[in-house]
Parts: C-alpha cells; structure tokens; sequence
C-alpha cells in the first residue's frame, strides 16, 4: 500500500510540474509576441533608398530620409 501511495505522489508532483512549465511557456511566447511587436518600423530614404528605422528617419514633409545631407539635397 506504501508504494501506491508514494506512486500517487510522484504522478501528482510530476503532473503540477508539467502545469508550471506548460504555464511559464505559454508567458514567456506572449511576451515575445508583444515584444517583436514593438520593433520599429523601417522607412526608405527617397534619396537613396536605404532602409532605416522610422525613429532614426530624418522627416521632410511626407518622405524620409537617412542623413541631414539627403534631405538637404532633396
């Protein structure tokens, strides 16, 4: 009877164990999803076609540029 009863503690711990790790996967893929998410939005400059990131874009009017000299020359 010993060894059923310590059988159905290990099945029992076993069981919480995969929950918590089931659990904790699941949180850290939502994370990640809102995390890639936040990346930044790529522009093209319209004098050279470079990409670069919208935050680190130089903005004239509606068009983008990558450096100060681009959107001067523009």
């Amino acid at each position: 009877m010993n060894i059923l009863r310590l059988l159905a503690i290990f099945i029992v711990i076993w069981l919480l164990v995969r929950i918590v790790r089931n659990y904790r996967n699941k949180v850290q893929i939502t994370a990640s999803r809102r995390n890639s998410n936040n990346l930044d939005t790529m522009v093209e400059c319209a004098r050279c076609g470079l990409h670069i990131p919208k935050q680190e874009a130089i903005r004239k009017g509606k068009r983008y540029y990558c450096s100060k000299q681009h959107a001067d020359e523009d």
